[in-house]
This record gives C-alpha cells, structure tokens and sequence, in this order.
C-alpha cells in the first residue's frame, strides 16, 4: 500500500487548497494518507542552524510538529503540497515546509540527499486569482523540482488560475477532473 502525503498550506480553512486535499484524500482509497493541514499546527520557520546536516537519517532540533513529521516525509510514496499564490508567491507556510526539508540535505549524496528512499512523486497545487498564468506554471514546476532534496523523482504541478472566492473551485468542473487524475497519479504511478 502507497504511502501518500498530502499537505493544506493555506492559512484559510474551507479554502481552495484545503478542497483540493480533501478531494485526493478523499479519492486515495488504497493508499496510507497523511493530511497535515498546516495552519492547525504548530511550525516553525527552519533556523538555518545546521545541527541535521551530516546525519544519516532526518531530525531537526525544533519541538513542533514539522519535526514530528520527518518520518513521515520519509517513509512516504508521494507527498502533495497545496497552497494559494500570494503576490505571485506560493503562500509564506507552504515555503516554510518546504524549507524545512534542509535535514534532507546532504551535498555527497545522491540527488544531494540523505534518503533511504528514492522514486517519491512530487506534485504542487497552486490556485490563484490574478497572477500570470505561464508564469506561475513556470514557477509552480520550479518549485516543485527541489522536491528532490527529499527523493523524490517524478514531479508534477497544477495551477488553476482564476479562483478568486475561498471555495471557487468547487464549481470549476475542469479544475476538479485535473485534482480526481492528481490523485490517481499520486496512488497508481500512472502519468
């Protein structure tokens, strides 16, 4: 069984990103799901400290629950981040768990990473009212590259542009195929 780990890094509840990982969690009947919603946790920004560097597993010196879930981040198959764009940025909490993957980094390493376990999927939602869509795609597919620091190796990203209202997305029937095919990607390896 596929180990899926999916994360809300939006500060709205009933938001777009939080739809968007109902909806896969929801969709994901033959996977171990994780939902790690972030703005019911407690995660701190990474201190740049250095203490996990050089390690041959994963920890951080933090007390919150980011530090508890480096485990999970290991153990797991594929790992989905969604979050809004906030002036033409992923939103400040989905770049601090991103960040917080540097006690995956080791420069000797393959893909310069201290993972046990390679071959994860890799994929970042974005939704968005005003920003560029190229652009933000290009962003979006950036971004999700440096997914590799924590083994991953198939990547994917969605953008779905012009969803101004918290919970809009619902009624975009295309954006919601898109997210029910994420899913099935995250679970079956299928492109």
């Amino acid at each position: 069984m596929k180990k899926v780990l999916l994360v809300d890094a939006s500060p709205r509840k009933n938001g777009n990103s939080e739809i968007v990982v109902d909806t896969i969690a929801a969709d994901l009947k033959d996977a171990e799901v994780t939902v790690f919603k972030m703005r019911e946790k407690e995660c701190h920004p990474c201190l740049g400290c250095g203490i996990c560097q050089g390690k041959e597993s994963q920890m951080c010196v933090q007390k919150d629950d980011i530090a508890t879930l480096l485990p999970v981040i290991e153990a797991c198959d594929a790992i989905l981040v969604a979050t809004p764009i906030y002036n033409q940025q992923i939103a400040s909490q989905a770049k601090l768990f991103i960040e917080r993957f540097y006690p995956f980094f080791h420069v000797d390493k393959k893909n310069m990473s201290n993972t046990g376990k390679f071959g994860k999927k890799a994929a970042l939602v974005c939704s968005c009212w005003g920003s560029p869509q190229d652009i933000t795609e290009k962003y979006a597919a950036w971004t999700v590259s440096g997914f590799s620091q924590m083994g991953a190796e198939q990547f994917k990203s969605c953008v779905f542009a012009g969803i101004a209202e918290r919970g809009a997305i619902k009624e975009r029937e295309d954006y919601m195929q898109t997210i029910h095919a994420l899913a099935k990607w995250l679970e079956e390896g299928g492109e």
